[in-house]
Order: structure tokens, then sequence, then C-alpha cells
């Protein structure tokens, strides 16, 4: 109990070293179980989650080769949309290599306005906009087959907020979906018909009814496909979504004889077990007999998906990692500062208490006391309060992303702090220790301890 007042008093005397120490270590303590619960969450994205992702491939034109592309040549697509054959020849490539797949398939063309319906944004409204005969349409017409499908629509993810989805299946009702933009510019609702005119003949039209309207759930377009699109059939506020059955048996839009941008743009989706295999569709199909053409690459719109939902967390990782070191040093030697500090003019009251006959180790143990008693509390409390907001300050400041607490992290940082705590500990027991009893009767100027 002796020992335990005479640190208590020591620690009271000198309050505001022993509140800074105390903030030090607690800050420390939060900081390192918070930015280890994000360096193991990051370890674990970007290693066992993103390898147990599906994989997805798709050959598409890339943004230089979009930029690239004349959308009002009529002879464009017969020497760069990719065809069905084309495909042929890369799914072979791959099932050579020993790849399995499933797939999905996006077609689409230009289709043209009608008095029921006009096209949205600047493109629409210029007065040297190209003919109808050139560009194929003011409207782009995209039907899916599958909802995997949709789901990786290049244009972006969009969201029914009127009406109904689009059904899939066999013989799916006739129908389609209509931006908001578009609906509301020609008063259109769902249940309302409207017709559009065939990319090659003018004389040719489709009637469809509104079975939806969406909404884009992300805010920016990809480039050229929103306000910035040089033509309107490019602005992906006048795309019309349908399904495969209304694109192909409906309106009869997948001929293989079609000519101009009547010859539909097929867009092939491969779904594969896994990134690995996804590396190997890649090099089977770069070294296909079939070559790659002009401004088309191969992409994985799951695993961009993934990989841009996670970014967030990656920013917060470059940052803990970056900021944890620092902390640890700079932390480090202040605490230490502070306790050489503490323990550096004490010698009168070393050397009063050996005098009385205390002993020097109960005498150090009162010194460790004086360390611990401030930095145990501060620890305890810095490490509950880091475990705790670890999830929720993750997911604040990694757009939603968890940073849960795990028990190795937790374990990790008690073990590191409690042998922190004890290493200052010991150097206020050092004090002791170095402390020579006949320094007492040494002069003034040759007193060196």
């Amino acid at each position: 109990m002796f020992v335990l007042k005479n640190a208590w008093y020591a620690v009271t005397r000198r309050p505001w070293r022993s509140l800074l120490t105390f903030l030090i270590v607690l800050l420390v303590a939060f900081g390192s179980m918070f930015g280890l619960a994000v360096a193991t969450e990051h370890d674990e994205a970007n290693g066992a989650t993103y390898d147990a992702q599906q994989a997805t491939a798709t050959i598409r034109l890339t943004d230089q080769g979009f930029a690239d592309r004349d959308g009002a040549d009529p002879d464009w697509p017969a020497d760069n949309l990719l065809t069905w054959d084309d495909y042929t020849g890369y799914a072979t490539s791959a099932q050579l290599a020993g790849l399995q797949f499933s797939y999905t398939v996006t077609e689409s063309v230009p289709v043209r306005q009608s008095d029921s319906l006009k096209p949205v944004g600047s493109a629409a409204q210029s007065d040297d906009a190209p003919s109808s005969d050139d560009t194929g349409g003011e409207f782009t017409l995209r039907g899916f087959y599958t909802l995997d499908a949709a789901r990786s629509n290049d244009l972006g993810r969009y969201k029914v907020v009127e009406g109904k989805h689009l059904s899939y299946g066999g013989s799916a009702p006739k129908g389609a979906l209509i931006s908001r933009e578009v609906a509301d510019a020609n008063g259109l609702e769902v249940g309302d018909s409207f017709t559009v005119g065939d990319p090659t003949d003018a004389d040719t039209t489709f009637e469809m009814t509104v079975r939806g309207i969406y909404e884009y759930v992300d805010d920016d377009a990809p480039a050229g496909r929103g306000d910035d699109a040089t033509l309107s059939k490019d602005d992906r506020r006048n795309a019309i979504y349908v399904s495969a059955y209304t694109f192909i048996v409906t309106n009869g839009l997948d001929s293989e004889d079609a000519k101009g941008w009547a010859q539909p743009d097929i867009d092939i989706m491969f779904m594969m077990s896994g990134p690995d295999d996804y590396q190997k569709f890649v090099k089977a199909v770069e070294g296909s007999d079939t070559e790659m053409k002009d401004g088309y690459a191969i992409s994985s719109p799951s695993l961009d998906a993934y990989r841009k939902s996670i970014a967030p967390l990656n920013a917060l990782f470059d940052a803990t990692h970056t900021a944890m070191p620092v902390m640890w040093i700079v932390g480090g030697l202040l605490l230490l500062a502070l306790t050489i500090v503490n323990m550096a003019r004490r010698r009168g009251e070393i050397g009063y208490a050996l005098t009385v006959g205390v002993s020097k180790g109960r005498l150090g143990w009162q010194f460790m006391l004086e360390v611990l008693m401030v930095a145990l509390p501060a620890f305890a409390i810095g490490a509950l309060a880091g475990g705790f907001a670890a999830g929720p300050l993750g997911a604040a400041l990694a757009d939603g992303h968890t940073t849960a607490m795990t028990a190795d992290v937790a374990w990790h940082v008690i073990g590191a702090g409690l042998g922190c705590c004890l290493v200052l500990a010991v150097v206020a027991l050092v004090r002791v220790i170095v402390f020579r009893r006949k320094s007492l009767f040494d002069s003034r100027s040759e007193v060196t301890a």
C-alpha cells in the first residue's frame, strides 16, 4: 500500500506529463486497433475474397475505340462490329485451353425516332445532326438475353422506378424500358405505346409498349455516352431496353443478312469460375487464330465492379499503412522521452528513500507503478474504443465496406501494447538500478547520477 500510495502521489504531482502520457498511449492503442483492422480487411478483400469472385469476360470497344468509331458511317459496322463467327473463334480457343464457361448475350441496333418518340440530350438538339440514313437512328435498341446481361450493361447499371422489369423467359411479354428523361420529354407513362423506325428502312417501324421507366444508378456516364455524346443514339438516356425475345422474335433484328447499322452489335459475356480462369481466357483469346479487331479489348465487368467497390477500402489502407509506422515511431519516442524526463530529477527522492531503509527493489517497483498506472488504463480504453469503433468508422471512411475487428488483430495489439508498457516500466526501473549510493556523498560537481 505504501508503494502504491507513493506512486499515485508521484503521478498526480506531475499532472500535465501524466495526462500527455495517457493521451498518447490511448491514441496509439486506438489507431493500432483501427489501422490493423483496415489492413486485415484489405488483405482479405484483395486476396481470398477477390479469388472467390465469379469472373466475367467481355470483348468491347475501349473508350478510345469508341471515340474513333464513325457512328455516322453506314459502312463502319461491316468491317468493325464483332460477328457470331468472331465469337465462335474466341470461344473455341478458350475451350481448347481447357476452360469451362457459360455465356449470355446482348444485341444492339440504332432505331429511328418517330412522332411518338423523340430523343433527349444536346446531340439531339444539334442543328447539324447527321441524317438517320447515316447513323441508323437517334435511339439505341438493346436486347438482353438474361438478367446477367442486363446487369453488365456497359452504359451503366439502371433501376426501374416505374412499371416492371424485363422478363427474359421464352415468349417474354412484349414491352420496353425507356429512361425517365425520354418518358418525361415525350409525355409517356407505363402502358403507353410508341413507335421507332428500322435503322436502314425508314418505312419499316416497330411498335412497342412502355413496360417500365428506368433511371441510371451511377451519376457519371461512360465517356461519350452522356450529354457529351456526339450522336443522339450514343447518349445512354436514349437507350431502349428490351428482352432478347422482343429484339429477335418480335422485331426480327437479328438477321444474318442485315447490312449497315441494321447489323446487330453483338456483345457476348463469358462467365467463368474465378479470376485465374479469366486470365487464362485472356491469354487464349489473344492467341486465337481469330484476330482481335482494332479498338477492342478484353475486360471483366464483374472484376472491374468488384475492384471499384473496394477502391475506397484500398485508399483507406494506403492512408493508414503510411500513418501507422509514423504513429508508432513518434508515439514511442514521445513516451520514452516523457518517461525519462519524469525520472530524470529524482536523485534526491531516490537517495532519501534509500537512506531511510527503502530497498532498491521496492523503490523500483514504485517507479514502475508510476508508469503502469497511467499507461495501462490508457491502453485499455484506447484498445477497447478502437475495437468497437473499427467497424462503423471503417464503414464511414471506406464507403460502407466493413473493417470489423478480428481476434487476431485484437490479440496482436494487446500483446504489443502490454509489451510496450512493460518496456517503459523497465526504463523507469533502470533509473533506480543505476543509482549509486556513494553519489550521496559526492560533491555537487562530481555527481553523475
